[in-house]
């Protein structure tokens, strides 16, 4: 089992990771891969917006899960990569505000789906990296 400070710390590279994959993104900001169905078929920006949002819902299920108050959702448009920068900086801030807090013990609580906070938190860390890829495949496109 990882630590706290571990999944924190991956959870940072990985949300670095997809500010790279959004340097790239420039002028393809708006194209959808030919073909694809769902999340597939989403443009860089659907996927950052999508993922940005994504970010404080895991943090709010963390919270959940711990018995503590949710945060309020977010939802917000970007218009350009360098704006969705900005707004991955300010969910991230929103969701270490509550992140920072989680112990070893916390870890393994579950929610009513059986997710422990370690998976929760894993799983945003792979959707970072999933969604940064998605967006570099559709920048080379």
């Amino acid at each position: 089992m990882a630590t706290p400070d571990e999944l924190r710390a991956d959870l940072a590279e990985a949300r670095k990771e997809f500010v790279e994959a959004l340097r790239g993104a420039g002028g393809a900001w708006e194209r959808a891969p030919a073909g694809g169905e769902g999340e597939a078929a989403w443009s860089p920006r659907q996927a950052a917006e999508h993922c940005i949002a994504a970010d404080v819902m895991y943090a709010s299920a963390v919270c959940v899960t711990c018995g503590y108050p949710g945060l309020e959702r977010l939802d917000a448009s970007y218009a350009s990569a360098v704006d969705a920068a900005v707004g991955l900086e300010q969910a991230s801030a929103m969701a270490d505000g509550r992140l920072k807090y989680v112990t070893d013990k916390d870890l393994a609580m579950k929610n009513q789906r059986g997710n422990t906070v370690e998976g929760i938190m894993l799983h945003a860390i792979a959707h970072f990296r999933d969604h940064a890829k998605q967006i570099r495949e559709a920048s080379r496109a």
